[in-house]
């Protein structure tokens, strides 16, 4: 029954994917549909004259930011640490081998792409941050409760 439940909030929200997106300029949208032509659970925002568009493809969450011309200005990425480039997850397993990686938010504005890479050990949740390159640091540390 569970599975039917949200087999059918997914169905309604795929059949809604543009319903919302009336207000987003043709040239935004065909921009959209021409790199991302797999995207799912779509939903479309407008502020300070650019758009923003949250929707998954292949088991990614993304955030896009699009200006009034369709270019992309930025965006956010929401994956497993499988997904990151081969180098930057062999560095981090190499530099933290005693840290289990759970999740990554890259962002990208512009030329520049950062990685924020969420692992744990027995006592700590970290988040690190990489560059294209590799080179990380520990960005953020919280202490685990007992």
């Amino acid at each position: 029954m569970k599975k039917i439940v949200v087999l059918a909030i997914v169905a309604l929200m795929s059949a809604g994917a543009y319903a919302n997106a009336p207000s987003v300029t043709e040239k935004v949208l065909k921009a959209f549909r021409e790199t991302f032509s797999d995207a799912q659970n779509v939903s479309w925002h407008e502020a300070n004259d650019q758009y923003s568009v949250r929707f998954f493809q292949s088991d990614v969450r993304y955030i896009v930011y699009y200006n009034k011309n369709g270019r992309i200005t930025a965006s956010m990425r929401f994956y497993d640490p499988s997904l990151l480039p081969m180098n930057i997850l062999s560095e981090i397993k190499r530099t933290y081998p005693d840290k289990k990686a759970f999740g990554v938010t890259e962002i990208t504005s512009g030329d520049n792409t950062a990685y924020f890479i969420k692992v744990e050990d027995s006592k700590h949740w970290h988040t690190i941050k990489a560059d294209a390159y590799g080179n990380s640091e520990i960005y953020e540390t919280l202490r685990k409760q007992k």
